[in-house]
């Protein structure tokens, strides 16, 4: 693992400046407090705000592979996707309510990148992906972008309880 293909910084508030721009509803807002898997957008430099390309792939997984836990998108309509042409996985900002559902993103980022990888083993993919854990007023960002066979051996290493 290089060191800084997962990067760790704490924030406060990281949605408000999406908030404001879009002027989102507060029953939208609630998603950050009733869904267990919730997608967020994030701003490019053009100023629009956009969910990665695998978003409504991933999604769609988690419902199908986890059903007891919820899965959404954080957005009061229609979304705009930022699509790259490359086989590198562009997940989501992932954004959940507590690191008690941390162990099970992961496992389920981890497994989403294998299946995705199937049949292209021998094929160089990175795998971009934010996990926002909310932790009481503060929100701690996992941000990895590295080797996509190396993802889940990555965050094997932290200790979560430490978080």
């Amino acid at each position: 693992m290089k060191k800084d293909d997962l990067i760790i910084t704490e924030s406060t508030n990281p949605l408000n400046k999406y908030f404001v721009e879009k002027e989102v509803f507060e029953q939208t807002k609630e998603k950050l407090n009733t869904t267990d898997i919730l997608a967020v957008p994030i701003r490019y430099d053009d100023g629009e705000y956009y969910y990665a390309q695998e978003t409504i792939s991933f999604l769609k997984y988690c419902r199908q592979t986890d059903p007891e836990h919820s899965a959404d998108v954080l957005s009061d309509g229609d979304i705009k996707l930022r699509s790259l042409h490359s086989f590198d996985i562009w997940m989501p900002v992932i954004w959940i309510g507590s690191s008690i559902v941390l162990p099970l993103v992961i496992n389920l980022v981890s497994n989403y990148i294998w299946e995705k990888m199937r049949g292209r083993e021998q094929e160089d993919a990175k795998v971009n992906i934010t996990i926002m854990v909310q932790q009481g007023k503060n929100t701690k960002e996992l941000h990895y972008n590295g080797d996509a066979r190396t993802f889940s051996e990555t965050f094997e290493k932290i200790d979560i309880t430490k978080l």
